[in-house]
């Protein structure tokens, strides 16, 4: 049984909307959205026939819940029954806002907080488009639930396969709980255009080393300016802040709440934590070692700051929005600067110095293909092997005898 809930508008609307133009919950939640009293209809099939009726309510969340236990479209309205624990929990179906909130609740012991917000922000979308269909449970979700859920989204087709994933994940652990006969998101097939795999495919782009010294040498000038964005933090930081980003590899989260802990006495810096629990760690130079113990003078342990919010997208955010003024100063750029182009440098100084690609992968935290795949012009070996290969290919192959062109001296 699925019952759709849309508001049918009168001649009269007080909001100005057409008569019979017809409105759902989600459309409605949308900013500028111009709200009036008219009256919410359901259709749907109910035993077997097919009927359209007034619910006589304007609230959303007053016509959910009684047409939520309508048996027929004929005679009166039943009131709502008292909601009893079930006799058989195998029979037991789970709301839509039960069924999100315990997925939340099993992210919380297993993700990190970023992670956690975005599917958030997702299964929000998903909990207002289940209300725009007058859903009250989960198992009333069908594929072409999905499919308009997708088209809903208004996003390009990369963003809207990540999303679609976040959606899988969602209905898969349902299904992994019994709570649904089958998981309408199986015959959603993923779309994908020929630029979306280009893009996928093409090879990360790096700083370069003038590219590096622009940098730095803006933050020595333009950026610590008199007068020029006075803030508590200035110009040296932000130039210690993009050294330790390239010589490290860090994310631009990991950089901004750096501890001083990571660094060891030999100059060897902690990366990343295996999942056994091995520490990974990469070598930084003197100078920058110097710099991280002076600033633990100044600043304790976290050497960027301590922090009243424990938000990192707050934390990050800050430093972004510091970067971002940075490269304004400094441009313009051929390709869009971004705090992770620091990553893609740190593995094109290593490659070009020939650290094998199993090393790289290792720092990085990727495969060995992941980094064949985006980083391959940076890889000496790679072009020297197959220059090798195509040299012995073609040394014995037949090939057309030179004649010189009439009238060519």
């Amino acid at each position: 049984m699925a019952i759709n809930l849309y508001r049918r508008h009168r001649a009269e609307c007080e909001a100005g909307h057409p008569e019979q133009f017809r409105s759902g919950e989600f459309e409605e939640r949308k900013k500028g959205w111009k709200h009036c009293a008219c009256l919410i209809h359901a259709s749907g099939t109910l035993k077997g026939k097919f009927s359209r009726k007034t619910t006589g309510l304007t609230d959303w969340g007053q016509a959910r819940e009684l047409v939520a236990h309508w048996k027929s479209w004929d005679g009166e309205l039943p009131a709502p029954a008292p909601e009893l624990p079930p006799a058989v929990p195998s029979a037991y179906r789970i709301t839509v806002e039960r069924a999100v909130r315990d997925y939340k609740s099993e992210l919380a012991d297993s993700h990190a907080m970023t992670t956690i917000r975005g599917y958030g922000y997702l299964l929000t979308e998903l909990l207002d488009f289940s209300r725009s269909r007058g859903y009250v449970y989960i198992d009333q979700w069908q594929p072409f639930d999905v499919r308009e859920f997708r088209v809903s989204w208004g996003v390009k087709i990369s963003t809207a396969t990540k999303k679609m994933a976040t959606v899988k994940a969602f209905f898969r652990y349902l299904e992994s709980n019994r709570w649904l006969k089958e998981n309408p998101t199986k015959l959603i097939r993923e779309k994908h255009t020929r630029k979306e795999r280009e893009g996928e495919n093409a090879p990360r782009i790096p700083f370069s080393d003038d590219d590096l010294t622009r940098m730095f040498s803006a933050c020595a000038s333009q950026y610590a300016a008199k007068g020029k964005y006075r803030r508590r933090w200035d110009g040296q930081d932000l130039a210690d802040f993009i050294a330790i980003s390239v010589y490290t590899g860090l994310r631009i989260s990991d950089v901004a709440t750096f501890h001083v802990d990571r660094l060891k006495e030999n100059g060897e810096c902690r990366v990343r934590t295996t999942k056994g629990g091995n520490h990974i760690s990469t070598w930084i130079p003197v100078w920058l070692q110097e710099r991280i113990r002076e600033r633990t003078k100044e600043h304790g342990g976290l050497i960027f700051g301590s922090h009243q919010t424990k938000d990192i997208c707050v934390i990050t955010d800050v430093w972004r929005r510091k970067l971002d003024k940075l490269w304004a100063l400094c441009g313009p750029w051929a390709a869009n600067p971004t705090h992770h182009r620091f990553r893609h440098t740190f593995a094109r100084i290593l490659l070009q110095r020939g650290v094998s690609v199993q090393d790289v992968a290792e720092l990085l935290g990727n495969t060995e293909k992941v980094v064949r795949k985006h980083y391959a012009e940076w890889v000496p070996e790679r072009q020297a092997r197959l220059t090798e290969i195509l040299q012995q290919a073609f040394t014995d192959k037949p090939k057309p005898n030179v004649i010189a062109f009439p009238g060519r001296s």
